[in-house]
């Protein structure tokens, strides 16, 4: 009997590792998708597009909103013992979905559109599109409420505790994340949801702003998952720290590496984005991908036999 359990315990560790390692490798297949995909379509059109959003109106379409929501759910699914991970993807995992629902060139789409009924099944007049973004928009975040509020009773979700969970840098990080957000979702995505049809404040596009914050706390997230890596002294409990496997210096170097660029490439691409330098929005967004394809892989090999 007591054999017969053990080997049930040992079958039901295995299929946990598995689920594990699956969902390590899956995560990498959105983004490389995608990436291949936006190449290809270059490489036809003989052009490349200001951006890998720019896709949302052409044949890649597709690709574009179902590699970024697989990624975003992959990243909310992934649970890590450090707190600051764990937010981290689930916030850039929550942004992800703004990212494929509004994209960079939603104006101009909107723009293109007739103002009236063409009296074309096929077209959609500019007010029909905005309808149809609020409903997609309120569907996504009624959906996330579901989750979250399932997350809390099923699966004993706590919130973050202050300078206990963590390190108080680690805090701070997840504050600043906790604060971004809730601005983003009140001010920018509340603002349109809820006072009709204004699609610009100040001169400026509300969509290019909501897909933009979204695209930059989703990069700014992903960063913050690197660094709890790469400074675990600073960011990771002291818990957390003795029960995952030892990093190598080389690893350690490699992280650092990586969540530093990821901050530089946004640095340097945010002022070359407002300075209007060609293909600066695609060539930011490769790299920033290109990044957090290389902190996965060192993470998921560091952890593929003891996940944490």
């Amino acid at each position: 009997m007591a054999a017969q359990m053990a080997g049930v315990a040992e079958g039901t560790s295995n299929i946990t590792l598995q689920t594990y390692r699956y969902l390590r490798m899956i995560l990498v297949l959105p983004p490389v998708f995608l990436m291949l995909a936006t190449v290809g379509e270059r490489l036809t059109r003989g052009v490349w597009r200001d951006s890998i959003s720019d896709s949302y109106a052409g044949p890649v379409r597709d690709v574009f909103v179902g590699a970024l929501m697989a990624t975003g759910v992959c990243l909310i699914a992934y649970k890590s013992s450090s707190k600051l991970e764990d937010y981290a993807l689930n916030f850039a995992g929550f942004n992800a979905f703004f990212v494929a629902l509004v994209p960079n060139n939603f104006t101009p789409m909107l723009v293109a559109a007739p103002a009236r009924d063409p009296h074309d099944l096929g077209v959609l007049t500019q007010a029909q599109i905005l309808d149809n973004l609020r409903v997609v928009l309120w569907a996504f975040l009624i959906s996330a409420a579901l989750f979250t509020f399932f997350d809390w009773r099923l699966m004993h979700w706590r919130s973050f505790r202050w300078g206990k969970d963590e390190t108080r840098f680690a805090s701070i990080l997840v504050g600043i994340s906790w604060v971004a957000e809730a601005v983003f979702l009140l001010v920018i995505v509340g603002g349109f949801l809820l006072f009709g049809r204004r699609t610009l404040v100040g001169g400026v596009s509300i969509f290019g702003v909501l897909h933009f914050t979204a695209a930059g706390l989703l990069i700014a997230n992903l960063s913050f998952a690197a660094a709890s890596h790469a400074y675990p002294l600073s960011l990771r409990s002291k818990a957390d720290r003795s029960a995952a496997p030892p990093t190598s210096k080389r690893a350690l170097l490699t992280y650092r590496l990586i969540s530093g660029l990821m901050w530089v490439g946004l640095l340097i691409g945010g002022v070359c984005i407002w300075r209007q330098v060609p293909y600066s929005v695609i060539l930011t967004e490769y790299f920033e991908i290109a990044m957090f394809l290389a902190y996965w892989l060192v993470a998921t090999r560091r952890d593929w036999s003891n996940p944490i």
